[in-house]
């Protein structure tokens, strides 16, 4: 444990040596981007001109007059807008008649039971070696 201490503090004072030397090998860019990173040479914000020339479009929202008639009347002349007309009688009725058109189609699974899975672990178990 001691000597890994040691050892990791040689390391480390042998690592400090090494980037002094990369500090003074640097290249070019890397004080450019060491301002950047400090947040010089960007403008303050302040500063920066304002643009009030933006005016929000409202063309999808806004329709004239004669344009909303004929979009009511296209949503009513749709065969699915038209209110309903059945009770709610006629309704579970309806919904029992497709639920037995669906059950036609409903085949049982044919899924492993637990009595088959222990058959198959039972059959495949072997015991290991062990040293």
């Amino acid at each position: 444990m001691r000597l890994g201490i040691v050892l990791l503090c040689l390391a480390a004072a042998g690592c400090s040596s090494s980037i002094s030397d990369l500090r003074e090998a640097a290249p070019e860019w890397y004080e450019a981007r060491k301002q950047e990173l400090r947040g010089q040479g960007y403008p303050d914000l302040s500063r920066v001109p304002a643009d009030n020339s933006y005016a929000p479009r409202q063309s999808g929202l806004v329709t004239s007059g004669a344009e909303q008639e004929a979009i009511r009347n296209a949503f009513y002349a749709d065969p699915r807008s038209e209110p309903v007309t059945m009770t709610p009688a006629e309704i579970m009725q309806w919904s029992a008649e497709l639920r037995e058109r669906v059950a036609v189609f409903d085949t049982p699974t044919d899924f492993l039971t637990d009595a088959d899975i222990a058959r198959l672990r039972a059959q495949f178990e072997r015991p290991r070696a062990r040293r």
